[in-house]
Formats: structure tokens, sequence, C-alpha cells
């Protein structure tokens, strides 16, 4: 995470644009991120949990 920073920091000193190139960066990191936190995590015997619905949740 230091390094992203770094890299941020001197991105935006020392490239013209590089404020639109860090932003797009950091976008793409922050949806990596959102993606991994809000991906079920299917392991083992807890896997049904994640995709079970009740038949009255099917119906409607």
């Amino acid at each position: 995470m230091l390094m992203y920073i770094w890299f941020a920091v001197m991105v935006q000193a020392f490239m013209p644009g590089g404020d639109r190139i860090a932003s797009f960066q950091s976008g793409a990191f922050e949806s990596r991120l959102r993606a991994e936190i809000e991906a079920p995590a299917l392991v083992g015997a807890a896997s049904h949990v994640a995709r079970y619905t009740p038949l009255t949740a099917r119906a409607r």
C-alpha cells in the first residue's frame, strides 16, 4: 500500500496529465478491492449459504 501511495504522489508531481492517470489507477484499485470484499467466500461445507434463497423468494 505504501508503494501505491508513493506511485500516486510521484505521478501527480512529475507527469503531465498525471492526475488523470492516478485517478484511473485509484478507481481501478478501489473497484478491485470492492469486488474482493463483496464476492462470497465459497469455502467447504458453508458454500451453500451464499447461494441459498428460500422458495418464497424464488417465487416472486
